[in-house]
This record gives structure tokens, sequence and C-alpha cells, in this order.
């Protein structure tokens, strides 16, 4: 009996394998882009979503498909090639840059934040005392979360979320348990890990993220903090005052936990370079899965990405993005050479996630509608 893995790659093959030969479906059969795009119209249309990019790769055949409107009030429609607003998606590239830092011996897990950055961004700030990078990298550092509804009231079309602001929001407030007891995401986190990936090299955040990741790979379309790019074209839709808002002008998505910009090819290189086996980063990417801490039903948090163990009997590593206005999720499978991308111009992660998993779960069981 063949095992399961050979199984599941077998019906990934068949079923999503674009321009592959011998693949190409029988004469009137849907191709792996109509499947996509039937799936992504239809979640469009039943969710009030205007827009979505979606991509899939397996074995370095890729599909990537626009659907829908990128700007409602000019009727301009989406392309493939128009920057993602990743938001939290990024902080694997922020992960990217402290686990290239480590490997160079600038940085070490085990090293304490106050060790690191100066005394008044701690001064406040629960846990920030006692809180190591490897607690900073996967949440379990209990240092309260910046990011909240009293936060969002002071998103605006001119201050961006720097250090200052954001950590300025939380002093006094309490912290989430002692460190290294627990796991609560907190953005505060890489807020931390961007000061001290400054404090050792001596260079700012957009610097290293051009000489670790965006420079070695080649990545031409992918930047920091570049809001208003000619490529960002993208407007997203609803805020917490109200749902219809066209939020593209807000200051939202940036900073070292949410600032990348990238599109979805590139999003889908990086997540090549530093998860495949042979991928350019791939020792950055080890780095990361060096240390895996157990949240339940075979879900862990890694030192930056999500880790998760499915039923099926695949492994990936995930994670998504959610700012006003936007949602992103990123999958790459460890045990299999696929990825999958989903961003939609609306603030609803939710749906960027099932359709992520719609069509994932497609392509590793062979099933059809």
């Amino acid at each position: 009996m063949p095992c399961l893995k050979h199984v599941i790659r077998a019906a990934m093959l068949a079923v999503f394998c674009v321009g592959c030969a011998n693949a190409e479906p029988p004469e009137g059969e849907p191709t792996a882009a109509d499947r996509i795009t039937d799936r992504v119209d239809a979640a469009l249309a039943e969710n009030d979503i205007p827009g979505a990019i979606v991509l899939l790769d397996m074995d370095g055949e890729r599909v990537t498909i626009a659907r829908g409107l990128a700007d409602r009030e000019t009727g301009l429609e989406m392309e493939t090639t128009y920057l993602l607003r990743a938001a939290s998606v990024g902080k694997l590239h922020t992960a990217a840059v402290i686990h290239q830092l480590i490997l160079n011996g600038e940085l070490s897990l085990d090293m304490a934040l106050a060790d690191l950055v100066p005394p008044a961004f701690l001064e406040g700030v629960a846990n920030a005392d006692q809180a190591t990078i490897h607690q900073l990298l996967n949440h379990t550092s209990g240092i309260p979360d910046y990011y909240d509804d009293r936060w969002f009231a002071h998103v605006n079309t001119r201050e961006g979320n720097t250090a200052d602001r954001t950590l300025a929001h939380i002093r006094g407030a309490p912290a989430e348990f002692p460190p290294g007891t627990r796991h609560a995401y907190s953005n505060t986190n890489y807020q931390y890990l961007a000061l001290a990936a400054e404090a050792v090299s001596g260079q700012q955040l957009d610097t290293l993220y051009q000489q670790l990741v965006i420079e070695p790979l080649g990545l031409t379309a992918t930047g920091y903090n570049i809001q208003f790019d000619p490529r960002d074209r993208i407007h997203g839709y609803g805020s917490e005052q109200d749902p219809e808002q066209d939020v593209y002008e807000l200051l939202e998505n940036n900073g070292p936990d949410g600032g990348i910009f990238t599109t979805a090819d590139e999003l889908a290189d990086f997540l090549d370079a530093v998860f495949a086996e042979e991928g350019r980063l791939q020792a950055v990417g080890a780095s990361m899965m060096s240390d895996l801490h157990d949240r339940g039903e075979g879900r862990y948090r890694a030192l930056g990405p999500t880790y998760v163990e499915h039923p099926l009997g695949f492994t990936a590593i995930t994670h998504g993005g959610s700012i006003a206005g936007y949602g992103t999720i990123a999958i790459r499978l460890l045990s299999h050479d696929a990825t999958v991308i989903v961003h939609v111009n609306r603030d609803r992660p939710d749906i960027a996630g099932q359709l992520a998993r719609e069509i994932l779960l497609e392509a590793l069981t062979g099933a059809a509608d």
C-alpha cells in the first residue's frame, strides 16, 4: 500500500500541476486557474469583497490570478503585479533579519532585550526588562500588545507605527504572564526585535531588510514602509468606524510588525528561499524552526511562523496578516513543494484563510466540486 505522502503528492500533481508534461486536463475540463478563479469569484460575491490576488505554486509550477477591483471609486481592476499590504505576514521578513543576525553571531536567542536596547524603550513596559530574543520571536514574552481597539483610534494619515508611539500606548499596562510561561501574540514583540537588530548592527531596519533579505534574493518589488509607491494601487475597505470606508490613506501598515509591501510572486519567492530544502536562505528557515512552542491540536509557534501538523499528514508554516481594509494569508508546506497566498482588500482574514485552505486541501486530496 503506498504511503500517504506519495498518495497526496500524486493527487497534487494530478489536480493542479499547471503546464506539467502529460498533466493537461482532458479537453473541456477546468484547469487549475479555472478552479481557483471560480472559488475566488464565489468568495468575493458571497462576502462583499471588492477583489483578491491568489497564488498557488506546486513543484515550481505557479498560478497567480487577480480578480475583482483594486479601487471601487475608479473601477480599477485588480492586477497580480500590485503590491500587497502584507501586514503581519511581514513579521516573517523581520524574523529572517533576526535569524540572519543570529547566524552571523551578532545576536543569540538567549540574549536579554534589556542588554541590547536603551533603557528608555523599556521603561514602564511590563516584562520588557526580562524578555529574551527567543521569547520575542515566539510570542512567549508576556509583553502586552499595543495593537488594540484603543490603538486604532490613533491610526491616521500622518504618523506611522514607530516604537516611540507604540510603546507609549502600553506603558503601565499589566503583563500577560511571566516571560516564557505561556503564549500570547503581541505585535509589540516585533517592535522590540527591530530595536535589538538596529542596536547590534548599527543599521536601520530598512537597510537590514535590503542587505539580508531583499538584495540577496533579487526581490525588486519588495520594500519596507513604501506606502503610495506607484505599484501600491490596492484600496482596502472597512474600519472599526465604517465597514465601507476606503482606508488606503491610513498609515497603519508600517513598522517592523507589519510594514512589508510585496507582490504575491515575490512573497512566494521569499518563502521558497527560506523554507524550501535547497532555498538560498534555508539556514534562516532552519533557525526559525529550531524551537517549537506547543499550542495544542497540532499547532506550534516556531521562532517566527506558526507550524502546523495537519491530520491529513502534511506539515506547513503559515502566517496571516490583518489590518483595516486588508487580509492576507501565506502557507508554505514543508512536507511538499507547495505554497498558497491569498490577499483580499477587505479586513477579512477569515475569508483569506478559508480560501487558502480550500485551494490547498483540494490540491492535496484531489477533491472536486
